[in-house]
């Protein structure tokens, strides 16, 4: 009987004992196979995350842009129709330009003024004038000297200043009413250092 007793004793603890064990064995292996699952997830997971911002990045700069465009169509429509009035306005200057056509000679009165001192220079050159056409008021001497030969013109008379300087070949050209209105001419021609005959 007590040997039944005691047997049953061990039996009793030995199964709890072995259960425990069982128990814990199951807890520990599920442990490490949850872990394993969840640490290869996280590895997944970290893939697909890093994989999904791409996408995501790639998209929203797609609709940015699809925004821009929108955003930057009705300016140009604008835009472009300014530069058609702006077009327009330049363009009547244009001809009022070209329709300008320039004076002949003839209808132009010059006088060419020597501020270097040399002997007959301003005749020379106011005869070289008057060969193209130019009518041409008595040569003078003027002071003070200057280095640049300069052409005059009256207001108005732009093209035609230049058109003595591409016969002359050289001179500066800008206009100046007041010496013009003294010399009772359209074009005063200086000469100056720089002239070469």
């Amino acid at each position: 009987m007590s040997t039944r007793g005691r047997h049953a004793r061990r039996s009793s603890l030995s199964f709890y004992r072995d259960a425990l064990l069982l128990f814990g064995g199951i807890v520990i292996v599920g442990a490490l196979v949850f872990g394993g699952l969840s640490l290869w997830a996280g590895r997944a997971g970290g893939d697909e995350t890093s994989a999904a911002p791409g996408p995501t990045s790639t998209v929203p700069p797609a609709t940015e842009t699809t925004t821009t465009t929108t955003t930057t169509a009705p300016p140009p429509t604008t835009e472009a129709t300014a530069p058609f009035t702006t077009s327009t306005e330049a363009v009547p200057e244009a001809p009022e330009t070209t329709v300008r056509a320039a004076r002949p000679p003839s209808e132009v009165r010059a006088v060419v003024l020597n501020s270097i001192g040399v002997t007959g220079l301003a005749g020379r050159v106011s005869q070289q004038l008057a060969d193209a056409g130019y009518q041409m008021a008595q040569a003078d001497n003027y002071t003070p000297e200057l280095s640049d030969t300069m052409i005059f013109h009256a207001e108005d008379y732009a093209i035609e200043a230049h058109g003595v300087r591409e016969t002359l070949g050289t001179g500066e050209v800008a206009e100046d009413a007041d010496i013009t209105s003294q010399w009772g001419v359209d074009i005063v021609v200086v000469l100056g250092r720089s002239f070469q005959e």
